[in-house]
């Protein structure tokens, strides 16, 4: 290479080598330094000029720096080459070293609930819009309030491991919220998402923060109240008040009553559904429903439907009873029965092949592995932590039992924590499975998140179980005892596995020697 003149000024030819370059502006002449003929600063080309700064530098700086060098006569050795066109920073600066975007941002100064003086009440709490907020004018960096919810969210956000971007985002949404707080307001869901989702903003990080302030109300209306107002669409006010004062203590408890899972609670009441349409076209009040008419119901049902109805009405009567509001309960002395259960046949290998190949991700290969080797069910595998996980001692703890790690799931094991350490190295969820969502907090993983792992898939996450512990009970003989002390099952539940399996043995035996067919 012959020029040397990369300089960042304007683009001009080298008269020296007919190279395009960005050399400095003004005339042409030869370098007093390297003897070329190039665009001159004081009578040195670029290069020079900076190789002299550079060595002045060195020799602990000089009265005028670069031209005192120049100025000696010396020929300059060499002249250090750089690129085009390229910012040039110091070696031993910030920005060099980690970015501009990747500079730590000093922490919010600490700060705590500012005091509450006497202000005059309000006549009524007027609901405000967000939406109009002008972060250019309306922004009150000074607020207390707001610097007491920065410093919340800073500690929240190291404690939590929150983004670089989630941090920004809860930051902004906190000046937009609370530039205008004061000790009197309330801020309201309904406020918050419109304004926050317009703007790209996270809202639940956010609502996070304002509820450790103590200052938001989720005035969301009841998902709940929605949907038992449309089931009891239909009923005569006199059933219709029973059904939803059992429902509700159902859901939310009430005195010598535990609240039941939400799922409980939408099974029982469709259950009855169609019946309490039909006795309200007859009826008034459950009080006029007889061990007749229960009958008459049972009478045209079969199997599980005939039970779970039984089991449904049951619950109904007996709240009714309790409360008052009938004078005898027509389900009492009425026999459910034994349960019927079917037999439970293999998944077929094919089927297990197809969901081996749809687990593409990390994530999906422990789930399965879970479900098919050690039998987990959904709500034990989004409860396991990393520290039910002792891959030292090769200890692996689902639902208070600890079972031995074989080979196959020491590596799905390893690959999963090796995954979730690079996606998410500074997440504080104790749990061993996380998503993008849950590794913010401290939760779960959703039962959604579950339900996307083999969708369309006929060997479920609960026919894997199924058919891991019908296998065991394949293997090592229809034993009851060691299928509950090796998955932990109920005794009722071990026994029915075991006779499932002894079935499957016996229709086996049965094919392969034609004989023992006709034997008595």
């Amino acid at each position: 290479m012959d020029c040397l003149a990369w300089g960042v000024f304007g683009a001009r030819r080298c008269s020296s080598c007919n190279v395009l370059r960005h050399c400095y502006p003004g005339s042409e002449g030869e370098c007093a330094g390297c003897s070329r003929t190039i665009a001159l600063k004081r009578g040195y080309c670029r290069l020079c000029w900076q190789q002299a700064a550079f060595e002045s530098k060195a020799a602990g700086g000089l009265p005028r720096g670069a031209v005192s060098v120049l100025a000696s006569g010396e020929r300059l050795p060499f002249q250090q080459l750089f690129f085009d066109r390229m910012k040039r920073r110091r070696p031993d600066s910030p920005a060099h070293q980690r970015g501009w975007r990747s500079r730590p941002k000093p922490p919010p100064p600490p700060a705590v609930r500012p005091a509450e003086r006497w202000v005059q009440l309000r006549l009524f709490q007027a609901r405000r819009d967000f939406t109009r907020f002008e972060e250019s004018t309306d922004a009150d960096l000074a607020n207390p309030w707001l610097n007491w919810a920065l410093y919340l969210a800073y500690r929240r956000g190291e404690a939590r491991g929150w983004r670089r971007g989630v941090r920004f985002a809860v930051q902004r949404a906190l000046i937009i919220l609370l530039s205008r707080h004061t000790s009197l307001d309330v801020i309201y869901y309904s406020e918050v998402f419109p304004a926050l989702r317009a703007l790209d903003l996270t809202v639940e990080r956010t609502v996070e923060v304002l509820q450790e302030m103590g200052v938001f109300v989720d005035d969301r209306p009841s998902a709940f109240d929605g949907w038992l107002e449309a089931k009891l669409e239909g009923l005569t006010p006199g059933i219709r008040d029973d059904v939803e004062a059992w429902a509700r203590a159902l859901h939310g408890g009430a005195p010598r009553i535990k609240p039941r899972n939400i799922k409980s609670v939408w099974i029982q009441v469709n259950r009855l559904r169609p019946t309490l349409l039909h006795w309200s076209d007859r009826y008034d009040h459950l009080r006029e429903v007889t061990r007749e008419d229960l009958a008459a119901v049972l009478n045209g049902l079969q199997g599980s439907h005939r039970s779970n109805f039984l089991v449904a009405a049951r619950s109904l009567f007996a709240f009714c009873r309790k409360r008052r509001s009938i004078f005898r309960n027509p389900t009492r002395g009425v026999r459910i029965g034994q349960h019927p259960y079917g037999l439970v046949q293999r998944l077929d290998q094919d089927d297990i092949d197809r969901a081996t190949e749809a687990a593409t991700t990390p994530a999906a290969r422990l789930v399965l592995m879970l479900a098919a080797v050690h039998a987990a069910r959904t709500g034990a595998i989004r409860s396991l932590l990393l520290d039910d996980v002792d891959l030292g001692n090769r200890r692996l703890t689902i639902a208070g039992r600890t079972r031995p790690i074989d080979e196959f799931t020491h590596q799905i094991l390893l690959e999963w924590l090796d995954y979730r350490r690079t996606r998410w190295p500074n997440t504080a969820n104790p749990h061993l499975l996380i998503n993008q969502l849950s590794a913010l907090g401290t939760g779960p993983v959703s039962k959604i998140y579950f339900a996307k792992k083999l969708r369309g898939q006929a060997a479920t996450l609960e026919r894997l179980r199924v058919d891991r512990q019908l296998e065991e009970a394949l293997t090592h003989g229809p034993d009851p005892l060691h299928l509950a002390a090796v998955f932990g099952l109920d005794p009722k539940t071990a026994i029915r596995y075991a006779e499932n399996a002894r079935v499957l043995l016996a229709t086996a035996a049965e094919e392969q020697d034609p004989a023992r067919r006709d034997e008595p």
